[in-house]
């Protein structure tokens, strides 16, 4: 007896193919199930690579991001593993969440809100809180508005504000993870959006700002190291001076640089990066004024080179990922204190225009060096509570490179390899009057995150577009982006975060908050899939990818039999 053919099975491969080209990318997969022959026309990457330029707006004729394998494995990691579902909405804060910040082990994340508190959470499924500690009442700040863990997840910081009827005071805040969250430091801290920074794993950044009262009518910010070491936890009472109206000068300030100016913009938003010169490769069309060593940061360094991850960050990493022996060697490297640093700061030359990143060299050996004991003193008034006192009259610092934006920037970050940095940037409107040192440039609703190759400190050209930024030009704020792997994210003005594919520059999803800012956004570290969005409505929102959701749900199904 003779089978009979069905017309479809008749069809020849080249008609099925363009048969499939009409279908959605579930519907080919299930085609592909139907027979061997199928699958095979079903995997034929010309359909991901039409369905790439389609669905998602990729530029296909630019070719396949480096380092991928073809476009149906692109389109499967754009479908299944980027974070878009909602898991969890934490709304334990009481006022707007302004920033958060993961462990380099991706095990806790901590966020900081206008209700004066920090929270640490644990990662897992459901997500739990593992500290709060609120700085309102115990010593009557106004708002923590910035926190990052040291580069071994041994020591926090926190940023807070303490705004008063006539003044608006900054403070640094020490927590020790590994004893219980316990105070071992605070430290007086303007301007309050410098935000601080670590140096090494004892050190961190801070500063002072004064204005000179010999007649030169300078502004000055000194940019400040503290060693933390191995400080004993403290009661809150050891730091009720930090409560009181009258700032106590701390008496381990190491003043490493001195930026003057005659407008009140100056310094904002430290970073600090590891000087990786033996990494980069020599290229002999490198520009002339570029910086000669790649920069690596010792605050974003993956995992932990003296212990291995715990075992809720085990079960939170994809399947098949490993801490890598390069990993580990990365992380000795950028915890080394044997290499010089690059501070990366925000600053301008206008009033309130912060439209230039500067760059400027910290030896290796800058905290060793002795203060000079022959430098001249001379009257200053502290800008944060208007106080008359005595400073040494340090000599200017001027930066080693600085990067004009032509625009305000809103935030920034570096790369998880800290080859790039990631700006947000609203660009200026119309003609800019750069003579007048007091004027205020009219600026863009729309958002640009611009890539800056750390490398040369050129412009790589590539932009991240579609966030907003709605504040008056003269009351900019800043919207905190995160970078991962394959994405970039960012928060925005209109009630959303965003996400886009970090190679190809598409935007592949927004994440709707209720009304008010998104004010910041974060990947889980060591697994990209995880996404963090905080917000002006007082949410903490955790988005999974949907190959992450169904792993929790399989394992939601095994908890229940």
């Amino acid at each position: 007896m003779f089978k009979s053919v069905t017309l479809v099975e008749s069809l020849p491969d080249s008609i099925l193919l363009h048969i499939f080209s009409f279908l959605d990318g579930p519907d080919i997969a299930r085609g592909a199930c139907v027979c061997s022959r199928w699958r095979n026309v079903a995997y034929d990457d010309s359909l991901y690579r039409a369905l790439l330029q389609t669905v998602y707006k990729v530029k296909v004729k630019d070719g396949l991001a480096k380092g991928k394998e073809c476009w149906r494995s692109e389109y499967k990691r754009l479908f299944y593993n980027v974070p878009t579902e909602l898991s969890e909405t934490l709304t334990d804060h009481t006022d707007e969440v302004l920033h958060i910040s993961f462990s380099h082990k991706g095990h806790l994340f901590s966020t900081t809100s206008k209700d004066c508190t920090i929270k640490v959470w644990e990662v897992g499924y459901p997500t739990k809180l593992k500290y709060n500690f609120d700085f309102a009442k115990k010593f009557k700040w106004s708002f923590t508005q910035f926190s990052c863990f040291n580069s071994n997840d041994t020591r926090l910081l926190v940023s807070s504000v303490k705004s008063g009827d006539i003044d608006r005071r900054g403070f640094v805040a020490i927590l020790s993870v590994e004893k219980s969250f316990d105070l071992l430091k605070i430290v007086c801290m303007d301007p309050s959006q410098l935000f601080g920074a670590w140096l090494n794993i004892e050190t961190f950044l801070g500063g002072s700002l004064d204005i000179n009262l010999d007649g030169r009518a300078l502004v000055s910010v000194h940019i400040e190291a503290f060693n933390v070491g191995t400080s004993e936890p403290k009661g809150t009472q050891d730091f009720t001076q930090y409560s009181n109206d009258v700032i106590r000068e701390p008496d381990d300030a190491k003043v490493l640089f001195t930026f003057c100016s005659e407008t009140a913009s100056l310094i904002k938003f430290l970073t600090v990066v590891k000087d990786m010169s033996s990494d980069r490769p020599i290229n002999s069309s490198t520009k002339t004024n570029s910086v000669q060593n790649v920069m690596h940061d010792s605050n974003l360094c993956i995992g932990n080179c003296n212990c291995q991850l715990d075992a809720v960050t085990q079960a939170y990493l994809k399947d098949g990922d490993t801490i890598s022996d390069e990993n580990i060697s990365a992380c000795a490297a950028s915890s080394s204190d044997n290499s010089d640093s690059r501070l990366i700061y925000v600053t301008g030359e206008f009033a309130v225009a912060l439209h230039q990143v500067g760059v400027k060299l910290i030896p290796k050996d800058i905290l060793s060096k002795p203060d000079l004991d022959d430098v001249e003193t001379h009257m200053v008034m502290h800008v944060s509570n208007h106080e008359i006192g005595i400073r040494p009259d340090w000599k200017p610092d001027s930066s080693d490179q600085m990067i004009d934006l032509n625009g305000h920037v809103t935030g920034l970050c570096l790369s998880k390899d800290n080859r790039y940095l990631f700006v947000n940037c609203r660009p200026w409107v119309g003609k800019v009057n750069r003579d007048d040192p007091w004027n205020t440039p009219v600026l863009s609703r729309d958002i640009e995150i611009r890539v800056i190759d750390l490398w040369d400190l050129s412009d790589t050209g590539m932009r991240y577009v579609g966030h907003q930024g709605l504040s008056p030009s003269t009351m900019c704020c800043f919207v905190f982006l995160n970078t991962s792997d394959d994405y970039v994210g960012s928060g925005s003005e209109n009630c959303r975060g965003y996400l886009w594919d970090r190679s190809y520059g598409c935007l592949l999803s927004t994440y709707q908050h209720g009304p008010g800012v998104v004010n910041a956004v974060a990947f889980n570290p060591v697994n990209q899939e995880y996404f963090v969005t905080v917000s002006d409505d007082q949410a903490i929102k955790i988005w999974r990818s949907k190959s992450e959701m169904a792993k929790l749900r399989k394992l939601e199904n095994l908890q229940k039999k």
